[in-house]
Formats: structure tokens, sequence, C-alpha cells
């Protein structure tokens, strides 16, 4: 409101400039009731893009990877997986390469 005092332009343009977006879908309170009754805890984790609660549903390669640069030429890469073989098995798989360039004596 300060900014729009300053730059000499009434606030009330403001408020009329910031109408609903003409994209705006509206459902009636029918549409809104169908929709919540035929919801489920399924169908409404999968909306949100959540896994599905199966077994097998966290049994996917995780990890990560980074990266370092420092000053006088250090530098580094690491790496760590978890994979997950067969039912109840994991292998974690690791690397790291760091190099610490000219230090300063």
């Amino acid at each position: 409101m300060a900014l729009a005092s300053v730059a000499g332009v009434s606030t009330s343009a403001f408020a009329q400039s910031a109408a609903a977006p003409s994209g705006t879908i509206r459902l009636s309170d029918e549409e809104r009731n169908a929709i919540l009754d035929s919801n489920t805890v399924e169908s409404a984790a999968a909306a949100r893009g959540e896994r599905e609660s199966t077994p097998a549903a966290g049994r996917a390669i995780h990890g990560e990877v980074g990266v370092m640069i420092g000053s006088n030429g250090a530098r580094g890469a690491y790496g760590v997986a978890e994979v997950p073989l067969g039912e109840s098995a994991d292998m974690i798989v690791s690397f790291e390469s760091t190099r610490y360039g000219n230090r300063r004596r």
C-alpha cells in the first residue's frame, strides 16, 4: 500500500484488478458432495502423489549424490545408494573421491 501511495496510484485500483482468474471452475454443492462421497483413502493418496501402501511400494533404489568445491583447487564428489535385493535384503553402495588441491603452508 505504501508503494501505491508513493507511485501516485490509487490503492482501490489494486483491489479492483485482483479479480478471480478467468479459468476458475466452481462446483455446485451436489457435485462437490458426489466427489467427496466416492473418495477413498487410496484414491486420495494417489491424488496427492503418495505411494500405494503395498509391501513392494517402497522397494526401489534410493540414494543421494553430492559434490563439493572449495578454495585452492579442493573438489570432491560422493554418492550412496540403497538397492533392494529380493523381498527382505538390501545392498548399500557408496563412493567418495576428494582432492584437496594445493595446501597453503
